[in-house]
């Protein structure tokens, strides 16, 4: 008998891993109430045309299992949901990394370069880029002798070396000085957290985003504000746009009273999870809650909970309105994952904001020169929804005074 040749091998192996794929996905969606019967005969047909047929096929670059990757993300992008997404093993691996807030990098975040280049927006604190000198506001010009002026920020990125034994050259612009360093990628880790001391006794704290470490060191911050005699606490939402659930919930823990409820989520199916406070202590602060239209997911169910207890004042522009929620399903046998929305979300009050988002107590933008402008590098001066915020709490203390004459 003749024996197989290793084209004919590999044929065998795709539609292995094909029908693989077609019997967890048949599952999946039995188990969503789907009993539709689904037809992957022709996929097979397709990987067997494209190994015999395609003229530039190639086993090295084009393989068995990138062909099934494929076949999952167009399944995907069928769904007609912006947030639904396909994972191999590798990228799931490397997105719970990101999340939780450790990563290799030079440790900063820049925005999208203009016509001079791009500008550094935060400096991760005992980062590379931070050891080195960079500082928030500089602009970086050059990376590794590119100059980074009107790049995409995909190009820009693209600038630095893929070898962490390689250091980057990054030329940045400060005061109309242009430096040179050399800037050598380790482990970083995302604060997520940034707080301060205002007048007034006003304590603030900006929330980047709900993911690793967020919540101990929310609490951290607020536990140092309250040491510092702060009675008015700002937390600041704007551009957040949201993260884990688990760890908003445990940022709520601290503001809302235990056994309240801080979120319900409904699924397809019509059944409910309804999360309530576990907290046995909260700050007891008065609150304002600073939010624009990037205010997103998890920055929203935070701020719609904190608004229907009347815990605080809510100040800025209209929040983005994404109210529902997306889960991971493990696809086979280390065959990847998939994100796809599953739930919506209700506020304590039973709204859900999805497509309309939460309308601010306190209607307030920034100045028309100051909006393209990241958070991080507003001057407090010039920031009129932290200011509208501080007024909130002079205002409600001239209140009873008012009230008495």
């Amino acid at each position: 008998m003749k024996r197989p040749d290793s084209a004919t091998i590999s044929i065998i192996v795709c539609i292995f891993i094909i029908l693989v794929l077609s019997f967890s996905l048949v599952f999946v969606l039995n188990e969503r109430g789907n009993t539709e019967a689904l037809d992957f005969s022709s996929l097979q047909e397709l990987a067997q045309t494209i190994r015999s047929q395609y003229y530039f096929y190639d086993d090295k670059e084009l393989d068995g299992t990138k062909l099934t990757d494929g076949a999952k993300r167009g399944m995907i992008s069928e769904l007609d949901d912006p947030y639904a997404q396909y994972f191999t093993e590798e990228e799931y691996s490397q997105l719970l990394s990101n999340n939780s807030g450790d990563y290799v990098g030079v440790g900063i975040s820049v925005q999208t370069p203009d016509e001079t280049g791009s500008l550094v927006i935060s400096v991760y604190e005992g980062g590379p880029a931070a050891m080195a000198g960079i500082q928030k506001g500089d602009l970086i010009t050059k990376v590794n002798g590119t100059a980074t002026a009107n790049l995409t920020l995909s190009e820009m990125i693209g600038c630095f070396s893929d070898d962490s034994s390689v250091p980057d050259e990054i030329t940045y612009l400060r005061d109309g000085v242009e430096t040179t360093v050399s800037v050598l990628r380790s482990e970083v880790h995302i604060n997520r957290i940034v707080s301060d001391v205002l007048e007034g006794n006003t304590g603030y704290i900006r929330i980047t985003e709900f993911n690793g470490s967020v919540a101990s060191d929310f609490a951290a911050a607020a536990t140092a504000l309250q040491e510092q005699g702060i009675d008015h606490l700002i937390i600041d939402l704007r551009d957040n746009p949201g993260g884990g659930l688990t760890e908003v919930l445990n940022v709520a823990y601290a503001l809302i009273p235990k056994g309240e409820t801080i979120v319900s989520i409904r699924s397809k199916s019509g059944s409910e999870r309804v999360y309530k406070s576990e907290g046995d202590e909260q700050f007891d602060m008065k609150m304002a809650v600073l939010v624009n239209g990037n205010s997103a997911s998890a920055s929203e169910l935070l701020t719609g909970a904190l608004k229907d207890y009347g815990l605080a004042t809510i100040v800025g522009t209209q929040t983005y309105g994404k109210g529902i929620v997306q889960s991971f399903f493990h696809i086979g046998q280390n065959e990847g994952w998939a994100k796809m929305t599953t739930d919506a979300y209700y506020t304590p009050n039973g709204v859900c904001i999805q497509g309309v988002g939460i309308t601010p107590d306190i209607v307030v933008d920034l100045p028309e020169e100051l909006q393209d402008t990241s958070v991080e590098l507003l001057d407090p001066a010039q920031d009129t929804q932290l200011q509208a915020a501080i007024r909130v709490f002079a205002q409600q203390a001239e209140a009873p005074q008012a009230a008495n004459r």
